[in-house]
């Protein structure tokens, strides 16, 4: 274990040196790049001349007119650091002179004195942006891949594809950023705009996809309310898409909520708006991530049909009926569980033993693996081939009890001495509802049962409001980790906008 463990700490320094050399090269390039020159613009056709008041500090190397961004740029070159008023003469035009101070950093950088922002020659960056989202990307898809091999019920699935959610769009946007022209689009504060905004557009990119989502999940609602009667876990769906439309909306109207409190023409007004607009659109941003990983987990585990070659069948249980006999629901999992034991007689001959797993509620009648044990019966299963599971009250109580009852049986029928006898000899499968195979799985994973799980499917309208209480249910596993996470994203967003209001670069 500490060999292991050793061996993924070596790893971890070699992926951050790596990191930090390449951030390290893109840092002295663009030094290199950005140094020296500079452009500036005026709008319109008319023809632009320039005088100054030094001669010492730059000097113009070209001027024309642009027709594709209606602008007339003049280019400059740095001679010496120092400050330079460059006035503009607008010829044919009723326009007044405009005076620029330029200056030029020790380093050679140009700028406008009052705009540290204006730093021009910025395309690169945004190259070397869209490729870090490139690499991002790439390597969470190698990443997901191989943890997807190891264990496709890993919580980590719904990090990286949330994560690969993210990184995709934003190399795609970044990527069509640096492609579309645009005449500002080499200015520094363009580009620290684009940053501060990072988290801004995916949520506005899929507020269709979002709205449509939302009144999906209020008909779902309303179904399930006429079908099932009112609870208030049944209203989980108008409320989730209520709450999604309003976090895509609300940032919309920071201005005319922030004018009573603050003058929002100020650089400081302008700054606190922007910080809990991007605030709302970063925290929104991160649900609607690892809402998709949670989805694509759970579809990929429901979709997925182990090998037939199981010893045990887990069939976890849920509510009964009044009179102690499985719901439609129960039924479809216990029918789930036989039709894969059937289809594995069919193929290699091999019967699998039944776990009917479920404790007594306070509203039932009997055991829900009682129940279960009954409906196997009543359908042709064997007495023999059953084993019950009476005591839990959850998933995790489900596997663990389950997890007892199979090592307790598979040691005693197995003939082998104390010391020989391994769980990782047994094949053991669980049934339950689609939806809730993802989160099943992972739990039986962390119990130290290698179980894969086959799921029955359910009504559509039933589909759509227990995802959510799954999505629920996996957020508030590592509950610390994702206000870490949220955290770490408001002190980022922060940082930038102290940064922007220090320097002036927004």
């Amino acid at each position: 274990m500490e060999a292991k463990k050793k061996k993924e700490i070596i790893k971890y320094l070699r992926r951050t040196l790596l990191v930090i050399l390449l951030l390290l090269v893109f840092t002295v390039t663009n030094f290199f790049v950005v140094r020296g020159t500079y452009e500036l613009r005026y709008y319109g056709e008319t023809a632009v001349s320039v005088s100054m008041d030094r001669d010492d500090i730059v000097e113009v190397e070209y001027g024309y007119y642009s027709p594709g961004s209606q602008y007339y740029r003049i280019g400059l070159n740095a001679l010496n650091p120092g400050a330079v008023n460059i006035t503009a003469h607008f010829e044919d035009s009723e326009n007044e002179d405009m005076v620029t101070e330029i200056r030029v950093h020790p380093t050679m950088i140009i700028y406008e004195n009052d705009y540290v922002g204006s730093v021009g020659n910025m395309l690169i960056v945004r190259y070397e942006i869209a490729f870090l989202f490139l690499i991002a990307t790439v390597n969470l898809i190698i990443s997901l891949r191989k943890n997807m091999r190891i264990n496709m019920y890993s919580y980590r699935i719904m990090y990286y594809v949330g994560a690969l959610v993210y990184s995709a769009v934003n190399f795609l946007s970044w990527t069509l950023g640096c492609i579309t022209p645009g005449p500002w689009k080499d200015r520094l504060y363009t580009v620290y705009s684009g940053l501060v905004d990072i988290s801004a557009g995916l949520p506005v990119l899929f507020f269709p996809v979002v709205l449509g989502f939302s009144v999906l999940l209020s008909v779902s609602n309303i179904v399930l309310l006429k079908k099932e009667g009112f609870r208030i876990r049944n209203m989980l769906g108008i409320g989730l898409g209520l709450f999604l439309i309003v976090m895509t909306v609300i940032p919309f109207f920071m201005y005319p909520l922030f004018d009573g409190f603050t003058k929002l023409h100020s650089y400081l007004g302008m700054h606190l708006e922007s910080f809990f607009e991007i605030v709302f659109f970063a925290i929104l941003c991160y649900f609607e991530c690892m809402f998709i990983g949670t989805l694509v987990g759970t579809i990929k585990a429901q979709r997925f049909v182990p090998k037939f070659e199981q010893d045990y069948m887990i069939i976890l249980g849920s509510g009964l009926r009044a009179d102690g006999t499985v719901t439609p629901l129960l039924k479809n999992r216990a029918d789930r569980a036989v039709w894969f034991a059937e289809k594995q007689k069919e193929q290699t001959g091999k019967d699998l033993i039944y776990v009917a797993s479920g404790g007594q509620g306070e509203d039932e009648l009997i055991p829900e693996a009682q129940a279960i044990k009954n409906y196997l019966l009543s359908i042709g299963i064997p007495k023999e081939r059953i084993l019950t599971e009476e005591k839990s009250r959850s998933t995790y109580e489900n596997m663990k009890f389950s997890k007892e009852i199979i090592t307790a049986h598979a040691k005693k029928n197995s003939g082998k001495p104390e010391g020989e006898f391994s769980l990782n000899d047994i094949h053991i499968a669980f049934s339950t509802t689609d939806y809730h195979v993802f989160r099943s799985g992972r739990i039986a994973y962390k119990l130290g049962m290698n179980a894969y799980g086959v799921g029955a499917r359910t009504k559509w309208y039933f589909y759509l409001n227990a995802q959510i209480r799954e999505f629920a249910a996996n957020m508030n596993v590592q509950q610390k980790r994702h206000i870490m996470n949220i955290v770490y994203l408001i002190l980022m967003v922060a940082f930038l906008l102290v940064m922007s209001y220090r320097f002036q670069i927004m």
